[in-house]
């Protein structure tokens, strides 16, 4: 029977479409060359089994890059949170620093004392301007249940304000951005 070779399979004329009859299958040369030759049928069943092999061993290796890649961007988040909090902390302490400056301040003295406080006080809105932290709720703004926390009302007449608008700020509000951090408590006129 005449044969068509290409690479390592030898295909039988028939398949080559030179006399239009059915071939068996095409017997396959081995790797050895030998000459042993075996089926086609087995020697691409084990093709498609090293195959098989070989994209599983692929798979496991993303997967496993993929988890190396996971814990290494919750590693560099982690570090990244730990860096920002000691960086936030050192300028507390300075805070820290100032509130003991006032408490050695000698009894009696309620200027110094006073002093102490005032500059810790200072210290402490410019560590929230830094961070761009904002005051929220003025007296005389306008109320906005956005911002702000109504604990008591007052006539508006007798606080010699326009109605709605804020006549004490009890406790200030803060806020980042257009985030609130936490609202104003106030007394409104109304």
């Amino acid at each position: 029977m005449d044969t068509l070779e290409t690479e390592s399979v030898r295909w039988p004329a028939a398949l080559a479409g030179d006399d239009g009859t059915d071939a068996a299958v095409p017997e396959v040369i081995t790797a050895s060359g030998d000459g042993d030759r075996a089926p086609a049928a087995e020697q691409v069943g084990q093709i498609e089994g090293a195959e098989a092999v070989d994209w599983r061993d692929r798979a496991l290796r993303l997967q496993a890059e993929m988890d190396n890649y996971r814990k290494r961007q919750q590693r560099l988040a982690q570090d990244s949170i730990d860096a920002e909090r000691q960086r936030l902390l050192r300028d507390f302490l300075l805070l820290v620093d100032n509130l003991e400056r006032a408490l050695t301040a000698q009894p009696g003295d309620g200027h110094g004392l006073r002093a102490g406080i005032q500059l810790t006080h200072q210290a402490a809105l410019q560590l929230l301007r830094r961070e761009g932290i904002e005051p929220v709720g003025n007296q005389g703004q306008p109320f906005d249940p956005h911002w702000h926390e109504a604990v008591a009302t007052v006539d508006h007449v007798r606080a010699g304000l326009a109605t709605h608008t804020i006549a004490k700020v009890v406790e200030p509000g803060y806020r980042q951005g257009d985030q609130l951090l936490r609202p104003a408590k106030v007394v409104v006129a109304i």
